[in-house]
């Protein structure tokens, strides 16, 4: 009676055994997935987005060479003006930063993750086979948690990457009204030169240097807090401009 009753036991064991190491596969493949499906869609996101930005970039550059040769032009042509002492060229000539190597650093952000590796799921447990495959079971449970939190977090870096073309587009646009005023300004300061027109055309060349040596993305692929300052000052010297006729009238 012992001898069957043991080798039902065995039996059953084994059966259980068998259970629980397909269920831990089953949690660890899982958990696999649910991360690398969210870390594909953030890298998605990355490269796409990192060509807007690169644009953008590229687009306030030409912006600032255009800049730089109006205000030499007037100060050359009229020397009273002294804008070379009120707008440091050098500084406009070499201001751009390579705001889009941080989307493409997609890993940045990742590294300072420990992530549980499946190894990890075997250790200092029980020496006991039976109760090794439970306890297996229930870290590779655990394992699955941790890659869904994980997956948030992912997804929340992908809403913020996705985030930015829009900020890029209301920013344009009120960057290219400034220059609107910018080139008109220009053009009257020629015949009509005031202190006023001179400072404007400072604070334009200035702002929109600025907007470039500023760090525009951190490691959570967020507008920095540092740039938002410096788009909230392009759009306030827009308003202040837009209600002073003098400076672009004739």
């Amino acid at each position: 009676m012992g001898l069957f009753s043991n080798a039902k036991d065995n039996f059953e064991k084994r059966q259980q055994i068998a259970e629980w190491n397909y269920r831990t596969r089953e949690y660890i493949s899982e958990a696999e997935r649910i991360y690398q499906e969210a870390y594909d869609k953030l890298q998605e996101s990355c490269i796409k987005v990192s060509i807007k930005v690169n644009d953008y970039v590229n687009y306030k550059q030409k912006l600032l060479n255009e800049i730089n040769s109006t205000l030499k032009k007037l100060d050359s042509d009229n020397k009273e003006f002294q804008l070379t002492s009120k707008v440091d060229f050098l500084l406009l000539e070499a201001s751009a930063i390579t705001q889009h190597e941080q989307l493409n650093c997609i890993d940045k952000m990742l590294a300072t993750w420990v992530t549980p590796s499946v190894t990890d799921l075997f250790h200092n447990v029980s020496t006991e086979e039976y109760y090794m495959a439970k306890q297996n079971m229930y870290q590779a449970k655990a394992y699955k948690e941790t890659m869904k939190a994980k997956r948030e977090e992912l997804r929340n870096a992908k809403y913020a990457v996705q985030s930015i073309p829009d900020f890029i587009s209301t920013e344009k646009n009120q960057i290219e009204e400034l220059m609107q005023k910018f080139r008109k300004t220009a053009e009257n300061l020629k015949s009509s030169n005031t202190e006023e027109r001179t400072k404007s055309l400072c604070d334009i060349a200035k702002i929109i240097a600025d907007s470039l040596s500023t760090q525009f993305i951190n490691n959570n692929y967020e507008i920095t807090s540092q740039y938002t300052d410096i788009s909230k000052r392009i759009s306030g010297i827009n308003s202040s401009l837009a209600g002073a006729a003098w400076l672009i009238g004739g």
